[in-house]
């Protein structure tokens, strides 16, 4: 870890110790799993139930690994669709649909991207998670919204926050280009073919389920690609075969936005005007990009038809955090 993740990563600890929650507000790629691995480790060594929530499945098992890997001698169990048979471990990570099964029960809960679909604005979720810890709960985000803001206004939640990538290095500032949408269709296909020649992954966000599918037929003949979304039923593997190579592209919607971490990969956000993308949503999307340590470069385009004040907002979140 850099020295900056370091030093929140102790902060971190000595709140949580002190019986505090806590908001920690950090950019895409700032290591937000591993700031919180020595407040695991302190809370298991005090014989502490711990849990780490997570809105999306596909990360739930990402992340499981990550910790199994660093907590070796423990029992790191994932608790959702399809992982329901063993529910209680050293460490459980777990959907935060899942924690209707821990009523009081763990001292510690990590909550990650409590802004994201489904737990933002989501009443039951919230009194489900509300309900499943004793003691301090963790947030961790990027994108923290103004109720989790409110909150540490009103000193219900201490606040932590990392405005820098391990290296140091500045976020990628997403460059916009507006025009009709039928030439933005053209002008996405002037992206691809100059983004794909680079040899590096390609992620393609566009704002429907119809839309994905449709992109992904209209491309499929010329270039390695696959489509997800919501409804796609085999998400891990679409992940693992574009990560490992067998895709050189992916046309997704946001269920992409958040939570996953491909090397070296570009983003195109198509119709990025539209109302499904906000700024939390936007600067998720940008933050795919510059992730890899060895090369943390890359671009990102914002094609849309109109300017927008969620655009604006991104882009000057992201500025900020960059003059931090």
């Amino acid at each position: 870890m850099s020295d900056k993740q370091k030093e929140v990563s102790k902060k971190l600890a000595k709140l949580v110790s002190q019986g505090k929650s806590v908001l920690l507000e950090a950019v895409c790629g700032a290591g937000k799993t591993e700031i919180v691995y020595e407040t695991i480790a302190q809370a298991l060594k005090q014989n502490k139930k711990v849990g780490f929530a997570i809105s999306r499945r596909q990360v739930v098992l990402e992340i499981t690994e990550r910790l199994q890997e660093v907590f070796k001698n423990l029992e790191v169990i994932a608790v959702c669709q399809g992982y329901t048979i063993k529910v209680v471990g050293d460490l459980v990570v777990c959907t935060t649909h899942q924690l209707y099964r821990y009523h009081n029960y763990f001292d510690l809960l990590i909550i990650d991207e409590p802004d994201g679909f489904p737990y933002k604005g989501n009443k039951v979720l919230q009194g489900i998670a509300r309900n499943s810890y004793k003691q301090a709960v963790i947030y961790l985000t990027a994108t923290p919204d103004e109720k989790l803001m409110q909150r540490v206004m009103n000193k219900e939640l201490s606040y932590l926050k990392l405005s820098k990538r391990p290296l140091g290095n500045d976020l990628i500032i997403p460059k916009t280009i507006y025009s009709f949408k039928w030439l933005l269709y053209l002008i996405l296909i002037i992206k691809i073919n100059n983004l794909v020649k680079l040899n590096k992954k390609l992620l393609v966000f566009v704002p429907t389920i119809k839309m994905s599918r449709f992109i992904y037929f209209l491309l499929r003949k010329y270039y390695r690609c696959c489509y997800m979304n919501s409804k796609s039923t085999n998400k891990e593997e679409i992940i693992e075969e574009f990560k490992t190579g067998k895709y050189e592209m992916c046309i997704c919607t946001t269920v992409l936005e958040r939570g996953i971490t491909i090397k070296g990969v570009n983003v195109i956000v198509m119709f990025a005007q539209h109302t499904v993308f906000d700024e939390a949503s936007l600067v998720q999307i940008s933050g795919r990009v510059g992730r890899d340590v060895n090369n943390p470069f890359g671009l990102c385009y914002f094609l849309a038809t109109k300017k927008t004040e969620e655009i604006d907002k991104c882009i000057k979140r992201l500025e900020r955090a960059n003059n931090d």
